[in-house]
Protein backbone atom coordinates (compact mmCIF):
# COMPACT_ATOMS: atom_id res chain seq x y z
CA UNK A 1 0.00 0.00 0.00
CA UNK A 2 2.93 2.07 0.88
CA UNK A 3 4.12 1.88 -2.83
CA UNK A 4 0.82 3.01 -4.23
CA UNK A 5 0.92 5.78 -1.77
CA UNK A 6 3.97 7.16 -2.85
CA UNK A 7 3.08 6.80 -6.40
CA UNK A 8 0.14 8.95 -5.79
CA UNK A 9 1.63 11.52 -4.68
CA UNK A 10 4.19 11.98 -6.91
CA UNK A 11 1.19 11.64 -9.33
CA UNK A 12 -0.32 14.43 -7.82
CA UNK A 13 2.44 16.60 -7.61
CA UNK A 14 3.20 15.58 -11.08
CA UNK A 15 -0.51 16.99 -12.25
CA UNK A 16 0.04 20.03 -10.13
CA UNK A 17 2.88 21.01 -12.55
CA UNK A 18 1.44 19.94 -15.28
CA UNK A 19 0.04 22.88 -17.66
CA UNK A 20 -3.44 24.25 -17.27
CA UNK A 21 -3.92 22.51 -20.54
CA UNK A 22 -3.53 19.09 -19.48
CA UNK A 23 -6.23 20.05 -16.52
CA UNK A 24 -8.25 21.21 -19.23
CA UNK A 25 -8.57 18.18 -21.15
CA UNK A 26 -11.48 16.65 -20.18
CA UNK A 27 -14.10 20.00 -20.26
CA UNK A 28 -17.69 19.87 -20.45
CA UNK A 29 -19.58 22.69 -21.56
CA UNK A 30 -16.84 24.81 -20.61
CA UNK A 31 -16.05 23.25 -17.14
CA UNK A 32 -13.31 21.33 -15.92
CA UNK A 33 -12.56 17.95 -15.01
CA UNK A 34 -9.57 16.53 -13.46
CA UNK A 35 -7.78 13.16 -14.75
CA UNK A 36 -5.06 12.13 -12.32
CA UNK A 37 -1.30 11.31 -14.73
CA UNK A 38 -0.34 7.85 -15.36
CA UNK A 39 -3.16 6.00 -14.80
CA UNK A 40 -4.77 3.22 -16.82
CA UNK A 41 -6.87 4.58 -19.49
CA UNK A 42 -6.49 8.48 -18.86
CA UNK A 43 -5.03 8.79 -22.49
CA UNK A 44 -8.32 7.07 -24.17
CA UNK A 45 -10.30 9.62 -21.86
CA UNK A 46 -8.33 12.59 -22.76
CA UNK A 47 -8.44 11.59 -26.55
CA UNK A 48 -12.08 10.90 -26.20
CA UNK A 49 -12.32 7.51 -26.33
CA UNK A 50 -14.53 7.32 -23.67
CA UNK A 51 -15.53 3.56 -23.99
CA UNK A 52 -12.14 2.54 -23.75
CA UNK A 53 -10.33 4.31 -21.49
CA UNK A 54 -13.08 2.90 -18.89
CA UNK A 55 -12.69 -0.21 -20.19
CA UNK A 56 -8.82 0.48 -19.71
CA UNK A 57 -9.55 1.61 -15.93
CA UNK A 58 -11.78 -1.26 -15.00
CA UNK A 59 -9.36 -3.58 -16.52
CA UNK A 60 -6.30 -2.42 -14.21
CA UNK A 61 -6.23 -4.08 -10.90
CA UNK A 62 -4.70 -2.31 -7.65
CA UNK A 63 -1.27 -2.67 -8.39
CA UNK A 64 -1.61 -0.39 -11.35
CA UNK A 65 -3.49 2.04 -10.02
CA UNK A 66 -4.98 3.20 -6.30
CA UNK A 67 -8.86 3.23 -5.70
CA UNK A 68 -8.87 7.11 -5.68
CA UNK A 69 -7.51 7.65 -9.15
CA UNK A 70 -9.37 4.28 -10.44
CA UNK A 71 -12.59 6.69 -9.81
CA UNK A 72 -11.74 9.98 -10.83
CA UNK A 73 -10.90 8.50 -14.59
CA UNK A 74 -14.23 6.63 -14.39
CA UNK A 75 -15.82 9.61 -12.91
CA UNK A 76 -14.89 11.66 -15.75
CA UNK A 77 -15.45 8.55 -18.36
CA UNK A 78 -18.83 7.93 -17.14
CA UNK A 79 -19.94 11.64 -17.02
CA UNK A 80 -18.38 12.39 -20.87
CA UNK A 81 -19.82 9.44 -22.03
CA UNK A 82 -23.64 10.29 -20.37
CA UNK A 83 -24.02 7.74 -18.17
CA UNK A 84 -24.97 9.73 -15.24
CA UNK A 85 -26.01 6.86 -12.70
CA UNK A 86 -22.52 4.97 -13.16
CA UNK A 87 -20.97 8.68 -12.97
CA UNK A 88 -22.96 9.45 -9.56
CA UNK A 89 -21.35 6.09 -7.55
CA UNK A 90 -17.70 6.79 -9.12
CA UNK A 91 -17.61 10.09 -8.53
CA UNK A 92 -19.33 9.93 -4.83
CA UNK A 93 -16.53 7.37 -4.73
CA UNK A 94 -13.46 9.20 -5.27
CA UNK A 95 -15.15 12.01 -2.90
CA UNK A 96 -14.92 9.07 0.08
CA UNK A 97 -11.44 7.21 -1.13
CA UNK A 98 -9.79 10.71 -0.70
CA UNK A 99 -10.12 10.85 2.57
CA UNK A 100 -9.19 7.16 3.36
CA UNK A 101 -5.18 7.89 2.57
CA UNK A 102 -3.46 6.56 5.11
CA UNK A 103 0.26 7.46 4.04
CA UNK A 104 -0.42 10.73 2.53
CA UNK A 105 -0.60 14.60 4.28
CA UNK A 106 -3.46 15.88 5.49
CA UNK A 107 -3.08 19.03 3.00
CA UNK A 108 -2.91 16.18 -0.08
CA UNK A 109 -5.68 14.49 0.96
CA UNK A 110 -7.56 18.31 1.06
CA UNK A 111 -6.39 18.44 -2.74
CA UNK A 112 -7.46 15.22 -3.90
CA UNK A 113 -10.98 15.48 -2.12
CA UNK A 114 -10.88 18.88 -3.98
CA UNK A 115 -10.56 17.71 -7.22
CA UNK A 116 -13.23 14.87 -6.23
CA UNK A 117 -15.90 17.38 -5.53
CA UNK A 118 -15.12 19.76 -8.96
CA UNK A 119 -15.81 16.53 -10.85
CA UNK A 120 -18.95 15.89 -9.08
CA UNK A 121 -19.53 19.31 -9.67
CA UNK A 122 -19.58 18.72 -13.36
CA UNK A 123 -21.69 15.73 -13.06
CA UNK A 124 -24.20 17.49 -11.02
CA UNK A 125 -24.75 20.43 -13.32
CA UNK A 126 -25.19 17.68 -16.06
CA UNK A 127 -27.96 15.90 -13.84
CA UNK A 128 -29.65 19.77 -13.62
CA UNK A 129 -28.66 20.01 -9.96
CA UNK A 130 -27.04 23.48 -10.10
CA UNK A 131 -27.55 23.89 -6.06
CA UNK A 132 -25.50 20.76 -5.67
CA UNK A 133 -23.13 21.65 -8.27
CA UNK A 134 -22.43 25.07 -6.87
CA UNK A 135 -22.26 23.39 -3.35
CA UNK A 136 -19.16 20.94 -4.42
CA UNK A 137 -17.52 23.90 -6.29
CA UNK A 138 -17.38 25.95 -3.47
CA UNK A 139 -16.32 23.33 -0.74
CA UNK A 140 -13.37 22.26 -3.28
CA UNK A 141 -12.35 25.93 -3.80
CA UNK A 142 -12.27 25.92 -0.01
CA UNK A 143 -10.06 22.91 0.07
CA UNK A 144 -7.80 23.78 -2.58
CA UNK A 145 -7.63 27.11 -4.80
CA UNK A 146 -6.59 25.49 -7.64
CA UNK A 147 -7.26 27.22 -10.97
CA UNK A 148 -9.50 24.15 -11.89
CA UNK A 149 -11.65 24.88 -8.91
CA UNK A 150 -11.99 28.48 -9.09
CA UNK A 151 -12.38 28.22 -13.06
CA UNK A 152 -15.53 26.00 -12.28
CA UNK A 153 -17.13 28.18 -9.30
CA UNK A 154 -16.38 31.70 -11.26
CA UNK A 155 -18.62 30.03 -14.21
CA UNK A 156 -20.91 29.05 -12.55
CA UNK A 157 -21.53 31.83 -9.95
CA UNK A 158 -21.63 33.98 -13.32
CA UNK A 159 -24.25 32.02 -15.12
CA UNK A 160 -26.47 31.60 -12.11
CA UNK A 161 -26.24 35.79 -12.15
CA UNK A 162 -27.28 36.18 -15.56
CA UNK A 163 -30.04 34.19 -14.81
CA UNK A 164 -31.23 35.74 -11.82
CA UNK A 165 -30.56 39.07 -14.18
CA UNK A 166 -32.99 37.67 -16.73
CA UNK A 167 -35.51 36.26 -13.91
CA UNK A 168 -35.74 39.90 -12.70
CA UNK A 169 -36.10 41.44 -16.25
CA UNK A 170 -39.09 38.91 -16.51
CA UNK A 171 -41.00 39.64 -13.27
CA UNK A 172 -40.80 43.29 -13.71
CA UNK A 173 -41.47 42.93 -17.48
CA UNK A 174 -44.60 40.72 -15.96
CA UNK A 175 -46.28 43.57 -13.56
Amino acid sequence: MKASAIKLGSSLALMLMASGSFLASATTNGYKMVLIEDTPGVAALQAGQFDQGISETLASNSAEVDNFSRQMSLCVGFTKSGKLEQATGACDSAVSAAQQFHHVSNSDKREMRAYALTNRGVLRLLQNNNLAALADFKRAAELNRSDVSQHNLQRLELALNNANSGLDVAMVSAE
